[in-house]
């Protein structure tokens, strides 16, 4: 059993906040973000602006979490005498004035570092590592048992995490309210939100497997992932990994030896497992390239030497011409997408294999063998050609 560090109950006025709620009836089912918000915004944890919007789908900024962190702190209530002596040990230059004492609190109490001696990232936003991180260290959760690399799979694991916080980078206003809510109220479960419920033929949101079910979802990875995201190899500094439960994607990355977290594999693992699931729907090999779906996890193979050059996931099958577009990470050291921009990602089935061609394509799919090849063929259309 593991304890949260006590929090102090400063129950500054919400009034701006309950007037901006709508009026519930009895009959009203709360969704469980409004029961976080309300929660944190009578403990004036977290509060709103002027107008009483939370701002839910907002990022929040690390100087903002540092504010957060001090408020559910037994120091945080007797700040106000003290902001002279915490702003003093707040030595990163960054910070401005009005977060030093927070910042400076947070950092003597070890619930937050800088990303150098000098340097906080003062208005850097918060990734989800950097918040399952804190919210970890705010249980005062057993070290030896998570750290930064597996502290997401650690809060997904104790139900800390909501599922759909993993699809983007940064995590939101929102979500971050769900984990503080879910942490001081001790309302987590034991288990990983939505790790099962992608049961084998149905994807990650509960909808059968289909193509159309499973570009509905690329479309929305695209938004919380979009082009120019940093994502490169683990020698690429910052960069962003794939930090999400992945069995099925593993054992696919495992054929190849490849990191399921780091570079182009560890992206598409990623993203399989973002549409998929975790541990349903296992990877089977698909001989017919001409019934690539979206989805697909695509491997160009050298021919003599059957190295990996680069993997991608497929956005639809391929045309006529045998072309199709791919999203793929690692170019450049960043994802990218299809678009009428940036046209990377158009693929051709005929570039990498046959008579003297170097490269040829492996392809692995995670639909159901039951599930009939409808064919989605230019279904991301972009302009270009």
């Amino acid at each position: 059993m593991f304890m949260y560090r006590s929090i102090a109950v400063t129950c500054a006025a919400a009034a701006l906040f309950y007037a901006a709620l709508p009026v519930r009836t009895s009959a009203y089912s709360w969704t469980e973000a409004e029961k976080a918000v309300l929660y944190l915004s009578e403990r004036s944890i977290m509060v709103g602006d002027s107008s009483g919007d939370m701002r839910l789908n907002d990022t929040l900024s690390r100087s903002e979490l540092a504010v957060i962190l001090t408020r559910i702190s037994d120091e945080g209530s007797a700040l106000a005498d003290s902001e002279d002596y915490y702003s003093n040990l707040c030595a990163f230059g960054d910070v401005p004035a009005w977060a030093r004492p927070y910042v400076g609190y947070c950092s003597v109490s070890g619930l937050m570092i800088g990303d150098t001696s000098d340097v906080f990232g003062a208005t850097d936003p918060v990734t989800v590592s950097d918040a399952c991180t804190v919210a970890l260290r705010c249980l005062d959760y057993p070290t030896h048992l998570w750290d930064y690399s597996s502290s997401v799979q650690t809060a997904l694991e104790l139900g800390l995490l909501p599922q759909e916080a993993v699809l983007s980078p940064e995590i939101s206003r929102g979500n971050i309210a769900v984990m503080l809510f879910r942490m001081l109220s001790g309302t987590q479960t034991a288990t990983v939100p939505g790790a099962s419920a992608s049961a084998s033929g149905f994807l990650v949101n509960g909808k059968p497997i289909t193509e159309e079910n499973v570009l509905e979802l690329l479309r929305e990875l695209e938004t919380r992932w979009p082009t120019g995201t940093l994502w490169g190899t683990h020698d690429t500094p910052n960069t962003n990994k794939n930090e999400v439960p992945c069995t099925q994607a593993r054992n696919i990355m495992n054929q190849y030896r490849l990191s399921e977290y780091y570079g182009c594999s560890g992206y598409a693992a990623m993203v399989s497992s973002l549409i998929f699931g975790d541990s349903s729907n296992p990877g089977r090999r698909l001989d017919d390239l001409s019934q690539i779906r979206p989805g697909d996890i695509i491997f160009r193979v050298h021919n003599e030497t059957g190295n990996v050059w680069h993997v991608v996931v497929a956005l639809e099958s391929p045309n006529e011409n045998h072309a199709f577009h791919v999203t793929e990470g690692n170019v450049g050291a960043t994802v990218q997408w299809p678009d009428q921009t940036h046209s990377f990602g158009r693929n051709n089935l005929d570039s990498f294999g046959g008579d003297g061609k170097t490269y040829h394509l492996e392809v692995w799919t995670r639909y159901p063998e039951g599930i009939p090849f409808t064919g989605s063929a230019n279904a991301w259309p972009t302009g270009n050609t």
